[in-house]
């Protein structure tokens, strides 16, 4: 997949009502999302579903930046129309989902006989991501968060940030990452996972945006997070393939769902360390970073 559409180059001159600081920010800040924003070709039917929704989620975490810069109503309403994209593809990609973790598990699995069972599960789904959608589904989907990033980059381009008022809402959003931590692990429900989760994923595209070469220990820990991102998708992964087969699965298959919770059991493990080692930190020295 291929996102095009470029915006009107940068004079170099401030505009009427705001100051060459500001202009350079701005310039900055649009360049840093666009470069992150850029669509590539895709194979396949699941690929391109899977461009759709992460560009999704790098442009509802980048909105989230932009709190303070622009007006409330508006990010709320580009938030539900980038949201709206995303959860039409679901269906689609929970299937994909499921497919890619029975065909990993029968790659990991050394016991023939949960291989077997496996293989006989990969059977009971749809082959193909847009199986579930309707035809044109797809396109549309990525006609319109083309549209939305191009409207972000514009409004960057209408309103620059302050980079000192970005930077305080990544430090708030560490402190967010690193409570949803705290709250996952003293409840641990798979929705307080999948919250932490969300935030980890959020988070890991924001900092990204930071990481320049003068930051290498942020760089470093933005590294951190996109394993810690990994490891949490992972464990959501193998908590959708559980779903369906407790929803949908003949009674055969329920026999996979021992083997799914020792696996759960692994990803969480290595999330928990994973997570000690990203959120270690408290917000002030995280804060030190950016200078």
């Amino acid at each position: 997949m291929r996102f095009h559409g470029a915006m009107r180059k940068p004079t170099g001159r401030p505009r009427a009502g705001r100051g060459a600081e500001d202009d350079d920010s701005g310039q900055r800040w649009e360049a840093a999302v666009r470069s992150r924003t850029r669509g590539e070709e895709s194979a396949s039917a699941v690929e391109e579903v899977h461009q759709i929704r992460v560009l999704a989620k790098k442009l509802r975490a980048y909105l989230r930046l932009l709190r303070g810069t622009l007006p409330e109503k508006l990010l709320e309403n580009e938030e539900r129309r980038i949201k709206r994209i995303s959860v039409g593809l679901s269906p689609a990609r929970d299937a994909a989902i499921c497919r890619q973790i029975l065909r990993w598990l029968v790659a990991k699995e050394g016991k023939e006989s949960r291989r077997k069972r496996l293989r006989a599960a990969l059977e009971h789904l749809p082959e193909a991501a847009g199986g579930e959608l309707e035809p044109g589904a797809i396109a549309r989907a990525k006609a319109g968060i083309e549209a939305r990033r191009r409207r972000l980059l514009k409004l960057i381009d209408e309103h620059p940030p302050q980079e000192r008022k970005l930077e305080g809402l990544l430090c708030s959003e560490y402190g967010k990452s690193r409570q949803g931590m705290r709250e996952a692990l003293r409840e641990g429900s798979p929705d307080a996972f999948h919250q932490w989760r969300k935030s980890v994923k959020r988070l890991g595209y924001q900092t990204e945006i930071f990481s320049t070469s003068s930051r290498r220990s942020l760089a470093r820990l933005e590294l951190k997070f996109v394993r810690l991102g990994k490891l949490l998708g992972k464990l959501q992964d193998l908590r959708v393939l559980k779903s369906r087969i407790e929803a949908h699965a003949e009674s055969a298959e329920r026999k996979l769902l021992p083997l799914l919770d020792d696996w759960m059991a692994r990803y969480r493990k290595e999330a928990e360390r994973e997570g000690d080692d990203c959120f270690r930190m408290a917000k002030a020295k995280f804060r030190a970073l950016l200078d």
